[in-house]
């Protein structure tokens, strides 16, 4: 496909939802590895013991940031930055990241997404805005909600 028809077909996208994506294990050896990246030490993501003790969660919570991380791996068989071909993308930012429900270890979450806007840019790229939202197994309220912001390049 070349610029204008994925601009076509992404166009006959907006506004749908994406089938979600596959279940995924956020397991405390996951939450551990990702710490030690960012520096997010506290307790409540690190003490398993001490969480179960002194919070109403009865385990350690994930960082929201890790929700971040996770997303393109959880979402690129589903959303449009999977599906489409380009010669290369940038991610711009995020907008409205929020972070709606706490993650207990060894949780399941899935990803969905939602494809926002598409505009073709003077530079020749495509601009893309897609909602995320990272579901977590048997719960109401999502674990992670955002619109990432990104150019397509051809």
């Amino acid at each position: 496909m070349n610029k204008d028809e994925v601009l076509q077909a992404m166009q006959q996208e907006i506004g749908r939802e994406s089938e979600p994506g596959e279940w995924f294990v956020v397991d405390q050896d996951l939450i551990n590895r990702y710490v030690a990246i960012s520096g997010e030490d506290v307790w409540i993501h690190t003490d398993p013991e001490r969480a179960r003790k002194e919070t109403k969660y009865g385990n350690t919570i994930a960082p929201g940031n890790l929700g971040i991380a996770l997303m393109p791996r959880l979402s690129n068989d589903t959303s449009v930055y999977g599906r489409y071909p380009r010669r290369y993308s940038l991610n711009q930012g995020w907008d409205r990241i929020r972070y709606l429900a706490p993650l207990t270890a060894g949780s399941r979450i899935r990803s969905r997404s939602k494809l926002l806007a598409v505009d073709a840019m003077p530079d020749g790229s495509l601009r893309v805005q897609l909602e995320y939202r990272m579901e977590i197994e048997n719960q109401d309220k999502p674990w992670v909600s955002g619109v990432k912001v990104g150019r397509f390049f051809y």
